[in-house]
């Protein structure tokens, strides 16, 4: 099992879901800038958030172009697309979360509505950059 941390902003506003076991749950996606300068790129991480967890994100009110920090287990997932063409995301299984304090302490670490653009869908090459394509 693989653990990450991962700093970005919430491209979506979050919704709560209920499971077909009713369970609460929650699940959107991260934005992360890597790289720097002409290198720079972003990379999309789906958060999924379950019980109590989802239930602390949705009463701190994050939403879309909130600036946090996740930690959780890290998979590969293999899906299908509407188009019906197969592919693979970067999954994260939320363990912890926080805001990331920005700018001067003293003001609110809340982000405006328009501070991040939607997520495009991502394609395998995408996700894994300039480096080896992803496993088939």
């Amino acid at each position: 099992m693989a653990q990450t941390y991962v700093i970005g902003r919430v491209t979506a506003d979050l919704e709560l879901k209920t499971s077909i076991h009713n369970h609460p749950y929650v699940r959107f996606d991260i934005a992360e800038n890597i790289g720097s300068k002409e290198r720079s790129r972003t990379q999309y991480f789906q958060i999924c958030a379950m019980g109590d967890d989802a239930g602390r994100l949705m009463r701190a009110r994050v939403k879309k172009g909130s600036f946090i920090w996740v930690s959780g287990s890290l998979e590969l997932e293999v899906f299908s697309r509407r188009d019906g063409v197969t592919d693979k995301r970067l999954k994260i299984l939320l363990d912890n979360w926080g805001f990331v304090p920005i700018g001067n302490p003293k003001i609110s670490t809340e982000i405006s509505d328009t501070a991040s653009p939607e997520a495009p869908a991502a394609t395998a090459a995408e996700i894994d950059g300039d480096r080896e394509p992803l496993p088939g």
